[in-house]
């Protein structure tokens, strides 16, 4: 009896010293470090769901190319009278300056979309009369002579001055587009950029997206706002050699071409700032020129590693499929500001015009309220205006894009919509170097500090190995009672590596189910590619996120098609 006394009586000063113990260790942790953990936790809690979203979506609504208004017919040479009753007319404009990869099958795309062909009105604008693009533009007219396609060139072009007449501010693609909207004969405008792809039921489904309020092919409530922008998530492929091998139809006319910083030497082929990176076709005798020369040329100058230049266009490749388009499809869905990359957009030239007019009235927008801005659209959209003159307004952003989603969404009660497809960009993967990459991520994030501040502040903490980190801290000290739990950060990294691959390749398989593809998509090398060479791309990636946005938030100027520009804290831009 004793025995058992002194046993429960040890028991119990055991179990007193073990909850004095754990009492000890919880008090141990401050105030301020709980108090932290709670706010990580919540953001992490947030930030995971986001993503979740933009993933739960991808592989849902993106596993198959959609078709929102399925035609009996095959294409559009075939449809009938009384369905192409239905449609609505179309004007599809398309910026150039140089020659793109892969741009003759890019722009042919245009040609190619399952709509009446009577109902489509394509215009491809060019500033520069010299362009080397014009011939090879000439040639699908020429192919496809029942279209109405035209080229439209800008008058008074300076060589020296980079512009024509049609110059209304820094941004060289609107004032390029400008004519084309001046021209164009229908209200609802595809504005594309030369060097994207688009499948062939894209523009069916996205004037039905527009007209019935749809995103991603689901009916969503029209108030307080419908959808008067539809546009379709940007991919990348990067393509070499290897990916053309076999294409007996190539135009010999065609050769891979990639934008030179400002900064570097650069090809003198009209006015397009360029460097060839496979041999030009028969007939050009210079496969690189220098603006100076004893200058050499930047392939030569700079003796980069074969790792260093060829993996700019997979990095590229790799962001598109997996980080941004994850969250750039759940902020579309979540709608609670637009997010808009100006690579394919579709929507109404009388909605543009009337959500500049409007501006007058913007005293207080925080994008548009500046005196100067608004009295530029009352003269933009005066009377004795013609339709689409308000695309002139937008010359003085550099992120043009996004600021028509913004003025949409603020004087049209606007928001967008997705179709549920995708357009995707050839990249040229033999001279896309990791420091081009950087240098592309570096230019934009700067251009989206000035238009979307607090979201590109926070955009390090939608990035897996961030993300992971303030997690798992949050996690180890409310849940687990440590300072960090290397196993949770693990198998974060795990679960965060195994979505994106997941995700990657449901873009690569809904790429692969198209019925007509160009050559450069048939055989896609990420469908023979081994996970560890995948992986390793998807690390390089993830590792270079935060020294690239320390890079982008400590910088003001920036390259475009080589030219550099310093964007203004009113999110104008000055051409330097």
């Amino acid at each position: 009896m004793e025995i058992q006394t002194s046993s429960s009586t040890a028991l119990a000063s055991s179990s007193k010293s073990s909850l004095a113990l754990s009492s000890t260790s919880i008090v141990s942790i401050s105030p301020l470090r709980l108090f932290l953990a709670y706010f990580f936790f919540i953001w992490y809690l947030v930030i995971v769901l986001v993503a979740s979203l933009g993933f739960y979506t991808i592989i849902t609504r993106f596993r198959h190319s959609p078709d929102l208004a399925p035609s009996s017919k095959h294409n559009h040479q075939e449809l009938d009278q009384e369905e192409e009753e239905i449609w609505e007319g179309v004007t599809i404009i398309r910026p150039i300056k140089g020659i793109d990869p892969e741009l003759m099958s890019c722009l042919e795309s245009s040609f190619q979309q399952n709509y009446p062909i009577d109902k489509l009105q394509i215009l491809f604008c060019i500033d520069d009369p010299l362009d080397p693009s014009i011939p090879l533009i000439q040639k699908l007219i020429n192919k496809y002579s029942n279209a109405d396609a035209e080229i439209l060139i800008s008058k008074n072009y300076n060589i020296l001055a980079g512009h024509s007449d049609d110059y209304f501010g820094p941004n060289p693609k609107v004032n390029n587009l400008s004519k084309g909207f001046i021209a164009s004969k229908f209200d609802i405008l595809w504005i594309m950029d030369s060097n994207v792809w688009a499948s062939e039921n894209i523009l069916r489904n996205s004037v039905k997206s527009l007209n019935e309020n749809l995103n991603n092919g689901t009916k969503v409530a029209s108030h307080p706002r419908s959808i008067k922008l539809v546009h379709h998530v940007p991919l990348a492929i990067s393509i070499n050699g290897s990916n053309q091998n076999g294409n007996e139809n190539k135009d010999e006319d065609e050769y891979v071409l990639t934008p030179v910083e400002s900064k570097e030497s650069i090809s003198t082929t009209g006015s397009s700032t360029s460097y060839r990176s496979t041999p030009p076709p028969p007939g050009i005798t210079s496969t690189l020129l220098s603006t100076s020369s004893s200058s050499p040329t930047p392939i030569i100058k700079n003796k980069r590693k074969r790792f260093l230049k060829k993996y700019g266009a997979k990095l590229d490749e790799m962001f598109l499929m997996t980080s941004h388009s994850k969250f750039y499809i759940s902020l579309n869905n979540l709608s609670v500001a637009p997010c808009v990359n100006g690579k394919s957009n579709i929507y109404r030239k009388s909605d543009l015009d009337k959500s500049v007019s409007l501006m007058s009235s913007a005293i207080n927008s925080q994008f548009f309220g500046d005196s100067k801005v608004i009295n530029d659209s009352k003269i933009l959209t005066s009377e004795s205006m013609i339709p689409g003159n308000s695309i002139k307004f937008f010359s003085r952003y550099i992120g043009e894009d996004n600021m028509i989603g913004i003025a949409l969404w603020e004087n049209c009660m606007g928001k967008t919509g997705l179709s549920g497809d995708i357009v995707i960009q050839p990249l040229s993967g033999a001279d896309n170097s990791i420091n081009d990459y950087m240098k592309r991520r570096i230019r934009w994030l700067r251009v989206r500090k000035y238009m979307v501040l607090m979201a590109t502040l926070v955009e390090p903490t939608t990035e897996s190995i961030i993300c992971g980190i303030y997690g798992t801290f949050a996690v180890s000290n409310i849940f687990l009672n440590q300072w960090f739990s290397w196993y949770y950060f693990i198998i974060h990294l795990i679960i965060w590596c195994g979505c994106d691959y997941y995700q990657y390749y449901t873009f690569v398989n809904n790429i692969n189910g198209h019925k007509s593809l160009p050559h450069w998509l048939i055989n896609l090398p990420p469908k023979s590619r081994k996970f560890i060479n995948w992986w390793y791309i998807w690390v390089l990636r993830e590792i270079l996120a935060l020294p690239i946005w320390i890079l982008a938030m400590i910088g003001h100027e920036i390259d475009w098609r080589g030219k550099p520009f310093m964007i203004k804290k009113d999110l104008t831009a000055e051409e330097l």
